[in-house]
């Protein structure tokens, strides 16, 4: 059943270019123009107005790729219906994960799954959460694992996996005064506010932890020198070390460093980790399998939250 050419209008529409769309699916600008003017000389409508700003969907055409989605996504709900009469040893299923934390949650637990079904794959598409919840809403991935900032932005049907602290990474020089905490204690705490003149390393500004930065900054009246914008937890606490600024990670990254602090920050600062679907998703055995692995990384995750980890970052 080979429907990959109605995944081609849908990517036009999506990237609003066929140089770009072409790109994304590694075939020449030539032939997906070819195949899109072939196509609508077949149905005899335009399926897009070529405008100055991008190629923007026809009535026609939006109703083209909504029936294009819907077909694809019977043609994977097929595919993983027989996936499952054969103890759901094959098929396809996509995750959404975000990048660095994300893919450390991945990279920990595909291999017990492949383990268990050598013969499905997993597609993992890497975003920030917004983006990865509108492809969750437009039914282009069929998962993803991702924080939020709170369970108001949650999608219907979702699991909470874990409500994990952010903590404040500091460079030494900032905090020798203080006594530093021993391995396997909490974090000592310390208010954000004394150190409102420092400088400041946070995430870029479309993540969910820049959210909670500012929230964190907003509520205590100060608006931070951000001196630095990046999406790596790891870099950002190689930036303290190295003395460019204080950073925000999460608790399961705050891996001890030689010349870095960390402290649970007043006002302390949460996010929710959950695994949302797409609309009327049907979990198959293998992606069954698959969240209960997600369930049992963060079970073990939190067990282990009291402990610091000891590799060093020299």
């Amino acid at each position: 059943m080979d429907l990959h050419y109605l995944e081609y209008v849908i990517e036009i529409a999506k990237c609003q270019s066929i140089s770009r769309a072409a790109e994304v699916l590694c075939i020449t600008q030539s032939t997906l123009s070819q195949y899109l003017s072939k196509l609508e000389s077949e149905i005899g409508v335009k399926l897009f107005d070529r405008q100055r700003n991008g190629m923007v969907l026809t009535p026609a055409g939006t109703m083209y790729v909504e029936a294009s989605k819907k077909m694809l996504q019977e043609k994977q709900e097929l595919y993983n219906q027989i996936a499952d009469i054969s103890k759901g040893q094959t098929g396809t299923f996509s995750v959404g994960v975000t990048p660095h934390w994300g893919s450390m949650v991945i990279a920990e637990i595909i291999g017990k799954f492949k383990a268990a079904y050598p013969g499905v794959t997993v597609k993992i598409k890497e975003d920030t959460a917004e983006p990865l919840m509108r492809s969750l809403q437009d039914g282009s991935i069929d998962m993803a694992i991702m924080p939020i900032v709170d369970n108001s932005s949650v999608l219907e049907g979702s699991l909470l996996l874990q409500i994990e602290p952010l903590v404040m990474a500091l460079p030494e020089s900032w905090v020798c005064d203080k006594p530093k905490e021993e391995i396997g204690s909490e974090f000592p705490h310390l208010a954000v506010e004394a150190f409102k003149d420092k400088p400041w390393v946070l995430s870029r500004g479309d993540t969910t932890i820049r959210k909670l930065e500012n929230q964190c900054f907003e509520k205590i009246g100060i608006k931070p020198n951000v001196v630095s914008s990046l999406n790596s937890h790891m870099g950002a606490i190689l930036m303290a070390k190295n003395g460019v600024g204080g950073t925000f990670v999460p608790l399961s990254c705050a891996i001890k460093t030689e010349g870095v602090r960390f402290f649970m920050p007043v006002p302390e600062i949460h996010w929710h980790v959950v695994i949302s679907f797409k609309r009327d998703y049907h979990l198959h055995k293998s992606e069954k399998y698959f969240v209960t692995l997600v369930q049992e990384h963060f079970s073990e995750k939190e067990k282990k939250n009291d402990v610091r980890n000891e590799i060093t970052l020299g």
